[in-house]
């Protein structure tokens, strides 16, 4: 079978606000051969945990992403504003053998953040970050992916687990990398166990397999193989306590998801 040239560059934006209303914001430009296909993509879940989903192929220009990152989308019926507040966090997560990089540029850790849909305002923290990759998402040497964010006006904590032939256990708290997070099913230590990630009241956003994502672009389907296809990705919502030495310093709203493609034959 001919090699499938593959590359893809997606924006994530997101955010909460107090009383757990978010938002997931994709921005997605994949290019197959030399066939380039753009998607962007909202996901909604109100307080009250009722999710809602909008999604386009249509070509949408690129945010300008700086100190601040302004993405309006009419069809999305969104406006969104976000104001970076911490120092950006760049890392390559993975390099084949040919030196192919999966490059994540989290510019946005934490940002404060405004978004007009429907009419209505919301504010929050947002976060933002963008992947680069040449590679097909299913040759990654992983069978589980674990990403989350907690937010609040004085931590900012990022979380990166993957599980498989190739691992990677990154903490990010206010700047500084961690590499040995313990995860249970309501929460992960970190530090030596020094600091703990508490979640309650967990409830899921949106759960799905990349199958359906592809039913708008049933031609796509026979590029990507069946592990591919068969992917499961769970996004979740929690409240969330920060403790250090089980003493409590802070109380908000974390993201977080999992995502699952099989193990590996």
């Amino acid at each position: 079978m001919k090699q499938i040239i593959f590359n893809i560059e997606k924006l994530y934006v997101d955010c909460i606000d107090k009383h757990g209303n978010c938002f997931i914001i994709y921005w997605v430009k994949a290019e197959l051969f030399l066939i380039k296909f753009f998607y962007s993509g909202l996901v909604f879940c109100d307080a009250e945990g009722f999710t809602t989903e909008k999604s386009r192929l249509k070509k949408i220009k690129k945010p300008v992403i700086n100190g601040s990152l302004n993405f309006n989308n009419k069809f999305l019926k969104t406006n969104v504003s976000l104001e970076r507040t911490d120092d950006p966090i760049i890392r390559s997560l993975y390099k084949d053998s040919e030196k192919n990089e999966l490059i994540w540029n989290c510019h946005h850790p934490k940002a404060l953040t405004e978004i007009k849909y429907n009419g209505n305002f919301y504010k929050g923290f947002g976060y933002a970050e963008t992947l680069v990759s040449p590679l097909k998402p299913w040759s990654l040497p992983i069978y589980e992916l674990r990403w989350g964010r907690f937010l609040t006006d004085l931590y900012t904590l990022i979380w990166i687990n993957w599980k498989g032939k190739y691992p990677v256990n990154k903490i990010f708290f206010n700047g500084v990398e961690y590499n040995d997070a313990i995860f249970e099913n309501d929460n992960f230590v970190f530090c030596n166990g020094m600091y703990q990630l508490k979640f309650s009241e967990i409830q899921i956003i949106r759960k799905g397999n990349l199958s359906g994502l592809f039913s708008k672009m049933k031609l796509l389907r026979i590029f990507f193989n069946r592990r591919f296809m068969k992917t499961v990705e769970i996004k979740y919502k929690a409240k969330t306590t920060l403790n250090k030495n089980s003493v409590v310093l802070s109380n908000d709203w974390s993201l977080f998801e999992i995502v699952t493609w099989g193990k590996l034959k």
